[in-house]
């Protein structure tokens, strides 16, 4: 859960009475501990880093095994995240209205483009997910499978929401740092690409993430709040020239811009775009700005025979 969803979660519960119920608030615990380390824990190892009561905590542990929610492992006596989450996820994203009006049109532009076209969503300061996906009809194309997880710098959409995130040059280095890239990047080349999102409202990369693919996108505009969503087109490196690649992202662009319009058109006031995007950071990089988006450089190889997973 990011800064801003706690954020606005707070407001809510300030309208509420009653106090929170300490075994939901321990499960709930629980979970986000269990999906942030990514691998399986003691009870030990959990009540250590939450600082719960041993006794309190197994019986916690016991009740989410029950529900599906936690899966126990009898041989290292380790806990992990179970499927039973997977179907709340899943009727998440099922029911949220962003994602109703977003499916139809990600899927126009894959349609017309026979690429890849996908909807991102930031679930917290480290993390994005890929929410929709519409594949192309294309005898070989690129699959990717919803629910699949990203770190919040990587690839074009993490291009997005991290230029638009307001964070300082000493964090973003050190997240930097951390990404792990199919080929070398550098840090102040990176700032460049940062800064030409800002300037032209869409984001590339060249294969960075993914080998042998290019990928487009572009912020999602909401009335109000901040930036969640992004629109990303997948397609092989080399399938279109750079002229069809602007074309694509301006049509993200224009989808980004749809939630937008559409609430301006039923309210009948002006659409207020720049309220969705945070002021980019103040402190200066000290690079050039480019002049153009960072340029894919070789074709895609020319067997395509491979079914590529996005």
């Amino acid at each position: 859960m990011d800064k801003t969803t706690k954020g606005q979660n707070a407001v809510a519960l300030q309208r509420l009475k009653g106090k929170p119920v300490g075994a939901v608030v321990n499960a709930a615990k629980i979970l986000r501990l269990l999906q942030a380390i990514q691998e399986p824990a003691t009870v030990t190892q959990i009540t250590r880093a939450l600082k719960i009561n041993p006794s309190t905590c197994f019986n916690v542990l016991r009740t989410l095994i029950q529900e599906d929610f936690v899966q126990f492992d009898t041989t290292a006596k380790t806990y992990q995240l179970s499927f039973g989450l997977v179907a709340l996820a899943r009727g998440v994203l099922e029911h949220d209205p962003t994602l109703h009006l977003l499916k139809p049109k990600i899927e126009e532009v894959s349609r017309a483009h026979r690429v890849m076209v996908t909807i991102w969503r930031k679930i917290s300061d480290e993390r994005i997910m890929l929410v929709a996906a519409a594949e192309s009809d294309a005898a070989v194309r690129i699959h990717a499978r919803t629910g699949t997880r990203s770190p919040l710098l990587a690839g074009a959409s993490g291009r997005v929401f991290t230029a638009y995130s307001g964070m300082s040059r000493p964090a973003l280095k050190e997240r930097f740092g951390q990404l792990r890239l199919a080929r070398p990047l550098g840090f102040e080349s990176y700032l460049q690409q940062l800064e030409e999102v800002r300037r032209t409202g869409w984001a590339l990369d060249d294969g960075y993430a993914y080998p042998g693919t290019i990928t487009i996108a572009a912020p999602v505009l909401e009335p109000v709040g901040p930036l969640n969503f992004t629109c990303a087109a997948i397609l092989f490196n080399g399938q279109y020239d750079l002229q069809r690649v602007a074309v694509i992202a301006e049509e993200l662009k224009r989808l980004g811009h749809s939630l937008v319009d559409a609430r301006s058109a039923f309210s009948g006031t002006p659409a207020v775009q720049a309220a969705a995007l945070p002021p980019p950071p103040r402190a200066r990089t000290g690079a050039k700005r480019p002049a153009t988006t960072a340029t894919p450089k070789a074709k895609v190889p020319r067997a395509r025979s491979k079914r590529a997973a996005a």
